[in-house]
């Protein structure tokens, strides 16, 4: 058997189960709900840790003499079933319902993606089973492979898009199916290698046309997406995080769409303001009637209306800062849009800054006459995850002190949300304002916010605007504010001269707003960093609601209550997952230290859960320093598996008679770490944000490296002890490890909704302390478990 072969092998493998994994996560997106996004990937990971158990129950039936042919088979119907998942996705179109056929579909998509990586898990695990002995050097490529994974898929997701990433998986899956079928010595096989190697060729051909050949045709293709058809598309292109159409008519109105949902218009010559006086009665430009030549910051422009309407009273400075490149670049700075928009943000007065807008405000020394953030959502999610949108970030209560302190003396932050019943976009950024006033000890709070809406008729949703000074107003600019809405028929909701009975004057007239908020039905406590949960408002208590209610809030919400229906779900499967092959194993074989397999067991799950809950946070934590979601996944999941599979090469020279006192240390060292990366990392962030994003970025490897290197250990480390006491079920030990993963990024995200992030990476560091004591307990045991001798012949190939 050809060792290296394999370990190649092995590295193209996890290369492309990252790749797609990440893919996916795209491609949902833009298809489905955001929602759908995250538990569509759980579940397809899912498939991974049931190969373990398929492995552990089987094993017999594998020759030994044949890993190299077992693999190749693996690593093609890895292929063979990306293209088959592929297909699925696209020709089940989901639309924003509970209708039976909707979840028809739903299973037949979450079926078909379970099944490549369920053969990626089977060629990683039977990999791992026969190169126990050798593991540090496979988990090294098994590390590399996944970091090389995600070095290369922001690029090839930028160049390529998310539906040619996936075809061009199954070649790389296909092209380790070719080296596994060399990596089998000759002899009686030397036929079945000879079919092997050349069913390989074809496939890795085949699919490498198919690659080329979508590229120019899109034969492969989103035609419905999320209940809408694909029609009237002027522009279409990926990248990393969205999905950007141009949609409608040249010679009429045309609006750029994220993922098929949020939209953005685009005017017809914008720029002539002129011919665009209407934008004084826009309720989102309120701002400008006591403040008509501002130094305006807008975050989010998009089409470019805010910028249009900044312009048309007069704005001398805007400062734009959009997120998203193709908006930006491809779409309002190229033709034939930049022509129909009258370039607009080509005008002298405007400076457009592809960023994030947090990001951004904490670089920057300026200060604004007003800081302008309308309708900034997209709800897409991005492949750090469904719940990791970058407005998260936009909506805290640091956000909101960094917009307040980069206002000038009587600046105005305003910001312009849907409107709806419970109105808890609004009453959120109420208690945003009042903790944000709080901590930055501004008084009075009633003499600093303004907050109205539009009233149409027979609407469930309209936009609402808040406006936050920074000195107090005074009487004569509330009165012009109040004109302004008399003449436009906008609903005050409160002024500090006109204050309705309503929950929004209660909270900001509260001595204690805290009684007001914790008081409500739903939650509008606010946000802060280490929880930026804007628009998750639903309580744990009232979960079933987010089955109903308006459309806006229902969306917002059914988010969590999918999150939380996951935790359940792959709680159950991972209990029956671990339980359940105890039933089906061989008595005998249970009969001899079972009880010590079991903590073995646990260990693996400790590890699985632990590491990636660690993750999740850290990613979160580095969005802020980074400035964007791609940046952080990339750099926290690519240190964490380049240094890992350092660890990983380390962990081979651990001596055998002290190998478990270091794993021991070991663990408590991470534990150590990662408490310490809590209060270490903020202050560091702060202070370093202002630098240039190379060197944040290269700050932000060399700060994940020393945890990377030590989580990299405890795996290999554990097989290795595995190996000498129990080595039959190390497939069913990577397969608990792969399961328990899956529930730990789904715990993650609900430990963070519940309670925050920091508060996710002390229950990740608590899962290594228990796996001390599951380890530790194992091997006193003492007695070694031996594997029952085969009493069947293995299976030709």
């Amino acid at each position: 058997m050809n060792r290296r072969k394999i370990f190649l092998g092995i590295s193209l493998i996890t290369l492309a189960v990252l790749m797609l994994e990440l893919a996916l996560t795209r491609l949902f997106s833009a298809t489905m709900y955001y929602h759908f996004a995250f538990m569509a990937i759980s579940l397809a990971l899912f498939g991974s840790g049931v190969s373990g158990v398929f492995v552990y129950l089987t094993q017999r039936r594998f020759d030994e003499a044949r890993t190299g042919l077992w693999l190749s088979l693996a690593a093609a119907l890895f292929a063979l079933t990306t293209i088959l998942a592929l297909w699925v996705v696209l020709a089940n179109p989901l639309v924003f319902e509970g209708s039976a056929e909707n979840f028809y579909r739903l299973t037949k998509i979450y079926s078909a993606t379970t099944l490549p990586f369920f053969f990626a898990g089977c060629a990683v695990t039977l990999a791992i089973t026969r190169l126990a002995k050798d593991i540090s050097r496979l988990y090294l490529f098994d590390l590399a492979g996944a970091a090389l994974g995600c070095l290369l898929l922001i690029p090839v997701l930028n160049r390529m898009g998310a539906i040619n990433t996936v075809l061009l998986v199954s070649v790389i899956a296909a092209v380790g199916a070719v080296l596994f079928s060399t990596a089998t010595g000759g002899g009686r096989d030397l036929l079945a290698i000879k079919i092997s190697f050349s069913g390989s060729i074809i496939l890795v051909a085949g699919l490498a046309a198919l690659v080329v050949y979508n590229g120019y045709t899109n034969s492969f293709d989103i035609e419905k997406a999320k209940g809408f058809e694909q029609n009237k598309v002027l522009f279409s292109k990926w990248n990393s995080f969205s999905r950007i159409t141009v949609e409608g008519d040249l010679k009429g109105r045309i609006e750029i769409k994220i993922d098929a949902d949020a939209a953005t218009g685009i005017t017809r010559n914008a720029s002539n303001s002129a011919s665009q006086q209407y934008q004084r009665r826009r309720i989102d430009a309120l701002s400008y009637h006591i403040k008509p030549q501002a130094n305006a910051l807008i975050i989010g422009p998009g089409g470019g209306n805010d910028v249009m309407s900044a312009r048309v009273f007069g704005a001398r400075s805007i400062t734009a800062v959009e997120i998203n490149p193709i908006i930006a670049e491809d779409v309002m700075s190229s033709e034939p849009f930049k022509s129909y928009s009258g370039a607009i943000y080509f005008q002298p007065e405007v400076r457009l800054v592809v960023d994030e807008g947090r990001s951004f405000i904490r670089r920057s020394s300026d200060r604004y006459d007003i800081i302008q953030a309308t309708m900034v959502d997209t709800w897409a999610a991005t492949a750090a995850g469904a719940f990791a949108l970058t407005e998260n970030n936009l909506y805290t209560v640091e956000a909101f002190k960094d917009y307040v302190t980069h206002l000038a003396d009587d600046g105005l932050l305003t910001m312009t949300r849907w409107y709806f019943e419970p109105p808890d976009q609004s009453l959120r950024l109420i208690s945003l304002t009042r903790a944000m006033m709080d901590e930055l000890g501004i008084s009075n709070p009633p003499r600093h916010i303004v907050l109205m809406r539009e009233a149409w008729p027979n609407e469930q949703r309209t936009p609402a605007t808040f406006i936050f000074k920074k000195s107090e107003f005074t009487d004569s600019e509330v009165r012009r504010l109040e004109q302004v809405a008399a003449a436009n028929s906008f609903e005050l909701l409160y002024t500090p001269l006109t204050r309705p009975e309503n929950l929004f004057t209660r909270m900001i007239e509260a001595a204690d707003p805290a009684e007001v908020w914790h008081a409500f039905e739903t939650n509008i406590e606010p946000p802060r960093d280490n929880n930026p949960f804007f628009f998750n408002s639903i309580r744990l208590s009232n979960l079933p609601r987010a089955l109903g209610g308006v459309d806006e809030w229902q969306k917002t919400n059914l988010g969590t209550f999918v999150l939380f229906a996951l935790l359940a779900f792959t709680t159950l499967l991972v209990v029956l997952f671990i339980i359940g092959p105890l039933a089906l194993a061989r008595g005998r074989e249970l009969a001899r230290g079972s009880h010590g397999k079991f903590s073995y067991l646990i260990y693996f799950a400790c590890l699985g859960a632990g590491f990636i809950i660690v993750e999740v946070a850290m990613i979160q934590k580095f969005i802020l320093f980074l400035g964007h979601p791609v940046y952080a996944l990339a750099v926290v999941l690519f240190s964490l598996l380049t240094f890992s599979a350092v660890g990983s090469y380390l962990s081979g020279r651990f001596r055998e008679d002290r190998r478990s006192r270091k794993l021991t240390k070991l663990l408590v060292a991470i534990v150590a770490v990662t408490l310490v990366y809590i209060m270490a990392l903020p202050p560091i962030f702060y202070g370093l944000v202002h630098l240039a994003l190379p060197l944040r970025l290269i700050i932000a490897v060399v700060l994940m490296a020393p945890l990377a290197v030590m989580m990299g250990m405890p795996m290999p480390t554990g097989i290795r002890i595995l190996a000498d006491n129990a080595p039959e079920i190390i497939p069913w030990a990577w397969g608990v490890n792969g399961a328990t993963s899956v529930m730990g990024s789904v715990a993650a995200l609900v430990i963070a909704i519940l309670t925050g992030f920091n508060q996710a990476l002390i229950v990740g560091a608590s899962l290594y302390l228990l796996a001390i004591y599951f380890i530790t307990r194992a091997q006193a045991r003492g007695q070694r478990v031996t594997a029952e001798p085969a009493v069947e012949e293995p299976v030709s190939v």
